[in-house]
């Protein structure tokens, strides 16, 4: 192989294309060290260019970081909306196969999704993911609505919404603990999150629903419910 001539003139760079290149490097680098202890310089340095070319795109870090941010919500929630109204996914099925579309953007992308769960002490990085799992949540709240009406009997937004929550924060967590043990299968994540959040959402969508057995109280110590959840007889005796 001929060697490369020293001095040969660079590729110039289109805005657009320069853009992509630094969102590309900063990803990584935020991914990888976290939003704090990464300085414009480390940016420029890993797309190799100076500060000031970076400045031209970007008024500032915390610019920078939002719109990664952006762009990664706008896929992850764009693969989970495909995965979820995909032909023939219903029930357990839409479930499965969202969740195996967002595990898999994980493993495909752990820099970015670290971006959305780890913590930043800046209050406006603070806000946006806040804003960001806000639109997950609602995202969740409509892929259950495209259940059939009758799997939902009785069941307001505030309820779906609710249920939302519980399923995104879950994923969540799940996906944050997967990025520190990465040699777990990504199967058996989809098989551990379905087993817990689906047995119960299934039971729901076949009309069945908790009845509250302590009517609202919290009661301690002797008055501790049994392991079924039904409150101790008062009148039985050891």
């Amino acid at each position: 192989m001929g060697e490369a001539v020293e001095g040969a003139p660079r590729r110039r760079l289109s805005a657009e294309q320069r853009r992509e290149s630094i969102l590309e490097a900063a990803n990584e680098v935020f991914g990888e060290r976290g939003y704090e202890h990464v300085r414009i310089d480390d940016v420029a340095a890993a797309a190799g260019i100076s500060k000031a070319l970076i400045y031209e795109h970007f008024a500032s870090k915390q610019d920078l970081y939002i719109e990664l941010l952006n762009r990664a919500a706008q896929e992850l929630l764009g693969l989970l909306v495909a995965a979820a109204s995909a032909p023939g996914m219903e029930g357990a099925l839409r479930m499965e196969n969202a969740a195996m579309a967002g595990f898999q953007y994980v493993q495909d992308k752990p820099h970015t999704f670290h971006m959305f769960v780890r913590d930043v002490t800046d209050p406006m990085i603070s806000e946006r993911q806040e804003a960001l799992r806000r639109d997950a949540v609602t995202l969740m709240s409509d892929v259950m609505e495209m259940e059939p009406p009758e799997t939902r009997a009785g069941m307001t937004r505030q309820h779906t919404e609710q249920l939302a929550e519980m399923v995104v924060a879950g994923f969540y967590a799940l996906a944050d603990w997967w990025l520190r043990n990465p040699g777990f299968p990504r199967e058996e994540l989809v098989r551990s999150m379905l087993q817990f959040m689906w047995l119960g959402l299934g039971r729901m969508q076949e009309g069945e629903r908790w009845e509250l057995r302590l009517e609202g109280n919290v009661r301690m110590d002797t008055e501790t419910p049994s392991r079924d959840g039904a409150a101790p007889d008062p009148g039985a005796r050891d």
